[in-house]
Order: structure tokens, then sequence, then C-alpha cells
């Protein structure tokens, strides 16, 4: 009895954080470019359709983003997003080369205000291609960019949680023993 009162107890402890990270902005700070799969890990983990992440690099201008766009079942699709602006419009064109020569299918769209174009990449399929072909993009996207190997970041997560999927991985570690 006292060990499901204190998994019960951690269980509403878990969702409790999840409300409240979910109505305030964290910033995880200095992040190291590999660190970035455990982000993106997380994205696919707890958030909705509509989630996001943001990763601001501490060197200088320029981001990198991704969004969760649907979820079905163990099937996950991101996309990632790159505005062509002041600190990417120089490698914009030869990045949407590089990306299609890695079997990607960047798409180019007009963009509004200060973003002249905007390249849009969807990544399908299970965890752990979705999680594998972003880090290979981001690395891609950091190499065309002239951004070091060891940049670091400033991350952070927007939009909806999804607390029934969080709420299910936690049944399912429980079920395997974890």
């Amino acid at each position: 009895m006292t060990i499901l009162l204190w998994a019960a107890l951690g269980l509403v402890s878990i969702v409790g954080l999840l409300f409240l990270a979910g109505r305030r902005r964290v910033v995880h700070r200095n992040v190291p470019f590999a660190r970035l799969r455990h982000f993106a890990w997380s994205l696919l983990f707890q958030m909705a359709p509509g989630g996001f992440f943001i990763a601001e690099r501490r060197a200088g201008p320029g981001f990198l983003q991704l969004a969760l766009r649907d979820v079905r079942g163990e099937t996950y699709a991101v996309e990632f997003g790159l505005p062509d602006i002041d600190w990417s419009t120089n490698e914009f064109d030869s990045l949407q080369l590089t990306l299609a020569d890695n079997g990607f299918e960047p798409t180019v769209e007009t963009g509004t205000g200060k973003v002249s174009r905007f390249m849009r990449v969807v990544i399908e399929g299970l965890e752990p291609e979705v999680i594998d072909r972003t880090m290979e993009l981001f690395s891609l996207t950091i190499g065309r960019l002239h951004w070091a190997n060891d940049s670091t970041f400033d991350v952070h997560f927007g939009g909806p949680l999804d607390v029934g999927r969080v709420l299910g991985f936690l049944a399912k570690a429980k079920r395997r023993g974890a």
C-alpha cells in the first residue's frame, strides 16, 4: 500500500510540474549542440501538435527551431523551419541544396516582413528515426551556416503539453518495471 501511495504522489507531482511548466517560459541556458538530441526527444515525449522548441545560438544571431506537427500512434511528424533573414541569407540557397542532397525535402515559401523566404523540412517516422534525422538536419544546418561544432544554445519550449501521452508513457514505463 505504501508503494502505491508514493507512486500516486509521484505521478501527481509530475503532472503538476508539467502543468506549471506549460504556464511559464523555462529557458535552458548554455546547452551544447549534442544535447539538442534530448530536447528533440522531449518535444516528442511531452508536447502536443503545435508544440515547439527554439534553440537560440549564444555566440551570435541565429536559431534552430523544431515544431511537432502530428502524432499518430508511435509515428511522429516534426517540422524544421528556417527564415531567410540577415544571419541566414548568404547560405539559404546552398543549405536548401545540401538538405536535398542528403535526402531531405525542403520546401521554400514566400516570407513576410523582414523574412523574404521561409524554408520548411518535414521529418516523419518512429521516434528514433525522427530524432536521428533531426540531429542530422541540425548538423548540416550549423555546418552550412558556419557555426562552430561546439556551439551552445539557449533553448525554450512553447505550445501545448500532451499530458495524456505523458501519463501513457509513464504507465508503460511502470509496467516494464522502470
